[in-house]
């Protein structure tokens, strides 16, 4: 008998941890607006390595959007579906309507909150890379000192 297995996602119960037009820090702000590329492609990155030891300026997210951005002037669609996934991922309230309407009439803000949100979310997540160090007496017993 088979049994069938559903992937479980959360329930979208959760809030933006930072508001739409929390633009700051200053960096973080013109990166969105000068080169919301390298945004898209740094978000990307941390949800799926989040100590960011894989990341890369430019990268396949970056080269996506851009392309996209260039061939059609269309990249905020792009970033909308970055947004559709941080969203399902972490289980944050919303609807695709209103994903496809802030992305597109405020692109570089709606990356930034992105962009926060995985770095809020995500660095929770980030292995320990150093072990247990002994100390350097060593274990003794009581009275050997």
């Amino acid at each position: 008998m088979a049994v069938a297995v559903q992937a479980v996602t959360p329930a979208k119960t959760q809030e933006w941890s930072n508001g739409l037009c929390d633009c700051g820090p200053c960096d973080l702000c013109m990166l969105g607006c000068c080169c919301p590329c390298i945004l898209v492609g740094k978000s990307a990155t941390r949800m799926n390595d989040p100590s960011m030891q894989s990341y890369e300026t430019v990268n396949g997210d970056c080269m996506i959007f851009l392309g996209i951005n260039c061939v059609s002037g269309c990249g905020w669609i792009y970033g909308m579906l970055k947004r559709q996934e941080i969203r399902e991922r972490f289980g944050i309230k919303g609807s695709g309507t209103n994903d496809c309407c802030v992305s597109y009439w405020c692109s570089c803000c709606a990356l930034i909150q992105q962009e926060k949100e995985v770095q809020a979310r995500m660095s929770s997540t980030v292995p320990v890379t150093q072990g247990y160090q002994p100390e350097k007496q060593g274990m003794q017993m009581p009275g050997q000192q």
